[in-house]
């Protein structure tokens, strides 16, 4: 069996936290389900540059700010 790591890509839970937003309400911001959010939080899946650009724009940040730094 491999052993897996799980490498967290994005900080999109983080700064839902640090800007007081909910997974829902990006969801509903983003015209997405809340379980497609729940997935980016959770490193299952990841969103498209597009769509990380406008998580960006809906939450006042830069994009850099939703991506780990290695």
């Amino acid at each position: 069996m491999l052993n897996m790591t799980t490498k967290d890509l994005n900080r999109i839970k983080l700064v839902l936290v640090e800007k007081k937003r909910t997974a829902v309400w990006l969801a509903g911001e983003l015209g997405v389900s809340p379980v497609t959010i729940s997935k980016w939080c959770s490193q299952k899946t990841q969103p498209d540059l597009r769509t990380l650009s406008r998580i960006a724009e809906i939450l006042g940040v830069e994009k850099r700010e939703l991506l780990t730094e290695d």
